[in-house]
């Protein structure tokens, strides 16, 4: 979205032409390897293709710093239209108005991650299985998947943190929340786990092109259903719309957990089925990859 399309191709095709991948590509996990090592690689692949993209986006300066800008500005308008919205409300389902600051700022965060890190990569998806380059990425000397979902880390979305950082600062300190490092820890960790789950719904939503010529439409209930979640808190949802948003289309997770950790009110029960969710989500997005990738192999695309 920051970057030229045109000059995110040309890097993708330039790399493709490399003669080898980069020497931190060459080392493989030894077959039986621990959990830790085989982490550790991850974490080493993850380095240096962050390391390979903000170089290259660098090169095109303008485009680098444009992106920063217009990412930033969009968020500060959405931040601004918050605060007017929220301003003469009292609550929201027995939210306060501080609590909605925390979950919007916490959807921010998640959002601006997800954008940095993984989306560019995962939305190109359909198209390489349709144009068959999706070859590229099957026969190099790293897991495919991972390759694909980060080889398009995007360092201007990170400024999309910014302003949610803001907000769940600001939102704490009203609430008068006393921060404990064990409070925080937990935080951190349901960001990573709804980052991962939001991973999931975006890889299955185009892994729906290993059978179908278009999925267009899926991309516009994602973007619907992003948009629709970053407005209303889960706790909104009551009956059949809450099963739909939080267990088969669980978007309406990926803030209100989070925030209702931090502010005390998430029992048990929500931790046990959050991670239940994700766990799920995680198994079957690992199945339908794999599924797809056997029909991309017996048809020759």
């Amino acid at each position: 979205m920051s970057m030229d399309s045109n000059q995110s191709r040309n890097e993708s095709e330039h790399f493709h032409r490399l003669p080898n991948p980069p020497s931190s590509f060459d080392a493989l996990p030894e077959s039986g390897s621990s959990p830790a090592a085989v982490l550790l690689h991850h974490l080493r692949l993850l380095g240096a293709m962050l390391k390979i993209r903000l170089g290259r986006q660098m090169m095109y300066r303008a485009s680098f710093w444009t992106a920063f800008f217009v990412d930033g500005t969009l968020f500060l308008v959405q931040l601004a239209i918050f605060s007017t919205l929220f301003l003469n409300v009292e609550s929201v389902n027995g939210w306060s108005q501080e609590q909605m600051v925390f979950f919007v700022g916490t959807f921010s965060l998640v959002d601006g991650l997800e954008m940095c890190f993984y989306f560019f990569g995962l939305i190109s998806l359909p198209e390489k299985i349709r144009d068959g380059k999706l070859d590229l990425y099957l026969t190099k000397p790293v897991n495919p998947l991972f390759f694909l979902s980060f080889e398009s880390i995007d360092v201007g979305s990170a400024l999309l943190t910014l302003p949610g950082i803001v907000m769940v600062v600001w939102a704490t300190m009203k609430m008068g929340i006393s921060v404990t490092p064990l409070l925080v820890i937990g935080y951190l960790f349901l960001l990573v786990l709804m980052l991962l789950l939001l991973y999931d719904l975006v890889l299955l939503m185009r892994c729906a092109a290993f059978w179908f010529t278009r999925t267009d439409a899926l991309g516009e209930l994602e973007g619907e259903l992003m948009g629709f979640t970053f407005r209303v808190p889960g706790v909104v949802f009551q009956g059949a719309m809450k099963t739909i948003l939080y267990v088969l289309l669980p978007y309406a997770l990926l803030a209100t957990i989070p925030t209702q950790f931090f502010t005390g009110i998430l029992n048990g029960r929500e931790w046990l089925s959050t991670l239940a969710v994700t766990l799920a989500f995680t198994l079957l997005a690992r199945f339908v990859w794999k599924q797809g990738l056997k029909r991309y192999g017996s048809t020759g695309s």
